[in-house]
């Protein structure tokens, strides 16, 4: 699995973790990292690191 499909999996788990919680505080870090993590994941795919076939 390369870098920016783990990126974007984690983009995705923080969402869904920003879903499921109730304190608005915990809502808006899952948020703020779901944010993070995706546009990490778009700046790697740029740079063409997460192209390595394993």
């Amino acid at each position: 699995m390369n870098l920016t499909a783990v990126l974007h999996s984690g983009f995705g788990a923080a969402i869904l973790a920003g879903v499921l919680v109730s304190d608005t505080t915990l809502r808006v870090a899952a948020f703020g990292l779901g944010a993070v993590l995706f546009v990490a994941g778009i700046a790697v795919s740029r740079r063409g690191d997460g192209s390595d076939a394993a």
